[in-house]
């Protein structure tokens, strides 16, 4: 027999909703392609240094892919790079305004929140064109890992935008739309990243790593595996910065505190991808 048949009435509603979700937000996805281009704001700031605490924070130029060093000891260079990601980040972030956050209520409508999403994804998509070996790859591919990676990763977004904090009003409205249990899964999972919370830096990184790859989502279409131009600068772009990752890790904790955090970041990553 197949499942669906044997789902209550609750859970038929709950499955209904999640994938209306899905439709939606890949189709906010879809609709957002221009945004693969680089605002001209921000490409004059990105070769700018941070000049005094009354002027604006700017973007230095993120440095190119070097070659990894065979060791887990953070460089200069591994600095530089970790710093203008944080710069980077901060910059698009500080360009939206999130608070619509704080004005849910029990009778806001799951429609409502499926379109303020959207300035989460624009910046989220903002932050990644600051990346060059994300703005170097064929357009098609930056729009295929998009639409295959965002959903899942968005999550990561969320926690640093929520400043590591539990949203009660958006978590309430969570059980009402889906249901208590997804919104406890949900929140379970992102208290996991809450270690981190002295080190915002790592879930940055980790959204850098986790858009190089091929595919994070559920929903993914198999026949678009077959579709990137040059999975193999994929795979080579996401094992840099993988071990940029673990050498930061490294340099905030002692070697079984790295291997627990790596493995934190992966595990619910896993967790997300199955929720949604």
């Amino acid at each position: 027999m197949r499942k669906e048949l044997i789902l209550s009435d609750e859970e038929k509603k709950s499955r209904h909703l999640l994938i209306l979700a899905n439709r939606q937000l890949k189709q906010i996805l879809s609709n957002k392609q221009p945004l693969l281009t680089l605002s001209t704001a921000l490409r004059k700031r990105k070769r700018s240094l941070i000049s005094s605490r009354n002027e604006q924070t700017v973007v230095n130029s993120i440095t190119k892919m070097h070659c990894c060093s065979s060791n887990d000891i953070l460089n200069d260079e591994d600095r530089i790079l970790l710093n203008n990601i944080n710069n980077a980040y901060q910059l698009v972030v500080d360009k939206n305004d999130y608070s619509y956050i704080d004005k849910y209520t029990s009778s806001t409508p799951f429609s409502q929140f499926i379109n303020d999403e959207t300035i989460m994804y624009e910046s989220l998509i903002n932050f990644f064109k600051c990346i060059p070996e994300f703005k170097q790859l064929d357009k098609n591919d930056q729009i295929l890992l998009i639409k295959s990676n965002l959903l899942t990763i968005i999550h990561l977004h969320h926690i640093i935008i929520y400043n590591f904090q539990d949203c009660s009003n958006l978590d309430k409205c969570l059980s009402k739309w889906i249901n208590k249990d997804f919104d406890y899964q949900i929140v379970r999972t992102r208290q996991y990243f809450y270690r981190f919370i002295n080190h915002p830096l790592v879930l940055k990184l980790a959204l850098v790593v986790l858009i190089f790859s091929v595919n994070l989502s559920s929903w993914f279409d198999i026949t678009q595996f077959y579709e990137y131009k040059n999975m193999k600068i994929l795979f080579e772009y996401q094992n840099y910065y993988t071990n940029i990752l673990w050498r930061y890790l490294n340099y905030l904790f002692d070697e079984k505190e790295a291997i627990k955090a790596m493995e934190i970041i992966v595990m619910q990553i896993l967790r997300f991808q199955l929720l949604m």
